[in-house]
């Protein structure tokens, strides 16, 4: 069957570009693996769906890696505000919280993708789910897409199949296959977003428990901090999980030498808690270590913790020394930890790689290779922190796909 416009991929950036092109009155198919169409988008912030940042297009240039202003035609076309717009215009209610996260005002990641699939319906896309992508490929002006389900001709071609990461949700990094059969270059993959391991897993007995209001730093080997934030961490079994710990992994390479440093009183200054344990081992002088940390500390922090000072969590308060206060005092803001790797593509939310973008043209999407193949979301070698940035990089390089082919 012949369309103006068919795409590959039934997440975000690939039901935005669908929608947009045949708004502007393309005959448009939609090609998903899945039965269902925004499968990776119905888990994305478990299963809240952080829609986007409510920040200006600077701040998302800021946020996203390795070339945020590869961006800035996709997000002027189409910034957060005209996103939060779009959504509240088909129903969907939305709320601000922390650091200007945006989420449906319910929690409910169905509300978004049931928005952008009635989107695509109302302009007549032809929704083909159940469609594996087996081949693609061009023959003068016309694609041809080989599918389990049959051949599809068309004279644009937009991919927008997504990374590799959640494979359990379809995520086969076919993309980055055709992508290449195409000419083009593509950096290779990596987890994203995803939790990290250390050595000294002294915290372990401590894991499940979620530290809020926490000091984090990466630091390579010579000492350069590459990322620096307070906000929450996980304590995992085998290292550190949460949202700082996350954003901190992309600057993680494999086969070099990183720590995390974590400040667990990042509102007090040394001195200020040097004199705030100086004051409890005075008022709590009959109690041991283990009682003092107490109003320190989360209860299932405090053993571990003290591991880590050498101290004997018995030893009665009246006889810490003023060198042993100084210990507790350093592990309190300044507990080090050596990064040893990062988990499995199991568990990162995004994929660090992709088509290289000096051989897309920022202004449409379209590859400079081939002409009327567009590029939209992940499959492009641009992500970002955790709070928004990397589905408003979907919604964005898909309208701009859907706008220009």
């Amino acid at each position: 069957m012949d369309y103006t416009t068919v795409v590959i991929g039934g997440g975000p950036a690939g039901m935005m570009a669908a929608g947009t092109a045949a708004e502007r009155g393309h005959r448009v198919a939609i090609l998903e693996r899945n039965r269902v169409f925004g499968r990776k988008l119905l888990i994305t912030g478990k299963g809240r769906c952080n829609i986007t940042n409510a920040t200006d297009i600077e701040n998302h240039i800021a946020n996203l890696f390795p070339q945020g202003k590869f961006l800035y035609s996709a997000l002027n076309a189409f910034p957060p505000s005209a996103l939060m717009n779009w959504l509240e215009q088909r129903g969907v209610g939305l709320k601000v919280e922390r650091g200007q996260r945006v989420f449906p005002v319910d929690d409910d990641a169905h509300r978004i993708r049931n928005a952008l699939v009635e989107f695509m319906k109302k302009n007549g896309v032809d929704l083909k789910p159940l469609n594996r992508v087996l081949e693609c490929k061009k023959k003068g002006d016309k694609f041809s897409i080989f599918t389990e389900g049959g051949q599809f001709k068309s004279e644009n071609l937009i991919l927008a199949t997504g990374g590799s990461s959640y494979p359990q949700t379809g995520s086969s990094g076919d993309g980055y296959t055709w992508a290449k059969n195409f000419g083009h270059k593509v950096k290779t993959p990596e987890p994203g977003l995803v939790p990290l391991i250390v050595k000294e897993i002294t915290l372990a007995p401590a894991a499940g428990l979620v530290l809020r209001n926490v000091g984090l730093k990466l630091r390579d080997k010579r000492g350069k901090i590459l990322f620096s934030e307070l906000g929450e961490i996980d304590i995992t079994e085998n290292g550190f999980s949460g949202a700082l710990v996350l954003s901190a992994s992309i600057f993680v390479k494999s086969g070099q030498e990183f720590f995390l440093d974590l400040d667990l009183k990042p509102g007090l200054e040394p001195e200020q808690l040097d004199r705030r344990l100086q004051r409890d081992l005075e008022n709590k002088s009959k109690e041991n270590l283990r009682g003092i940390l107490g109003g320190l500390l989360p209860r299932d922090l405090i053993s571990p913790l003290i591991k880590f000072t050498g101290l004997d969590w018995e030893k009665p308060a009246s006889h810490i020394t003023r060198e042993e206060r100084q210990v507790i005092g350093e592990v309190l803001k300044s507990l080090s930890f050596s990064v040893v790797g990062k988990r499995d593509w199991s568990e990162a939310i995004i994929t660090m790689g992709g088509v290289k973008c000096g051989e897309i043209i920022p202004a449409t999407m379209e590859s400079k290779l081939v002409p009327g193949l567009f590029f939209a979301g992940e499959l492009i070698n641009i992500h970002g922190f955790t709070g928004g940035y990397n589905l408003q990089l979907a919604f964005s390089t898909g309208f701009l796909a859907g706008e220009n082919c």
